[in-house]
């Protein structure tokens, strides 16, 4: 069949801003803990969820594991090196059954796993103040942001979050950071056009200006995690009071998606 001028003009915007044309839905799913998978347009991306087992946080059975290896990640994430967000040897039991993967942390991650998978598939970056470090794989862009552990004591404690931009969407996972104005202002979130923020469960608890940092971040939806089982009633009541828009990602409230 002979291409119209009409079709010929689609599939050039296509090429060019294909997100604009037919932007897939967003699906983010809990893993266990502050671990999740996103998924869009056939590209997918893990943060945090490659830990345990652990004895305080869910956290995924051998099987389970073996099964999301099955399924691999174009890109896997860790936000800082406890051990509730970060497991050497279920990173590293990733990373060589899917050998394309990329996984980006920080540097003490690194030392950790040197020498026990491909050198390719390691990423970091040495970021103090408000530094950002920006990667690319598989058509997926991530910028590693600098943001202080809530509870900072010493290198432990250093904490990555991440911007992941995955087929014109936006999702920020600020692992264990302490948010907070200065932060907000220093990484000039505001200006980044997150469609979506994963933020710790104690973020309310400890700021009572949550919903000003909220609107300072310009931020469409916050979803929380990182809270314990017998929390999860209580903060989903919580959520329908003070934040209805927003959401959680926890056992029993598994995934959610969101469309244009």
């Amino acid at each position: 069949m002979k291409p119209t001028l009409k079709n010929l003009f689609a599939n050039i915007i296509f090429l060019i801003f294909p997100h604009l044309v037919f932007s897939a839905d967003l699906k983010i799913e809990h893993i266990a803990n502050a671990g999740v998978k996103v998924t869009s347009g056939g590209k997918v991306v893990l943060i945090d969820a490659l830990f345990g087992p652990h004895q305080r946080f869910n956290s995924l059975s051998d099987p389970n594991f073996d099964t999301l290896s099955q399924l691999g990640a174009d890109v896997a994430m860790a936000t800082h090196i406890h051990n509730d967000h970060f497991g050497e040897e279920r990173v590293s039991n990733f990373l060589k059954k899917n050998i394309n993967t990329l996984f980006i942390g920080t540097p003490m991650m690194i030392e950790k796993l040197d020498g026990k998978v491909a050198a390719r598939q390691l990423a970091s970056g040495s970021l103090s103040g408000i530094d950002v470090k920006t990667f690319e794989h598989n058509n997926i862009n991530i910028s590693a942001l600098n943001f202080p552990h809530m509870d900072f004591d010493n290198d432990q404690a250093i904490n990555f979050a991440y911007i992941i931009e995955i087929n014109g969407w936006k999702v920020l996972h600020v692992g264990d950071g302490d948010v907070n104005a200065d932060v907000i202002k220093g990484l000039e979130l505001a200006k980044e056009n997150i469609d979506i923020a994963l933020i710790h469960d104690l973020f309310p608890d400890r700021k009572e200006n949550y919903k000003e940092l909220i609107k300072q971040m310009n931020i469409d939806k916050v979803a929380f995690v990182h809270m314990t089982d017998d929390k999860v009633a209580s903060l989903s009541k919580w959520i329908d009071k003070n934040l209805p828009n927003s959401s959680m990602l926890a056992t029993g409230h598994e995934e959610f998606v969101l469309k244009r």
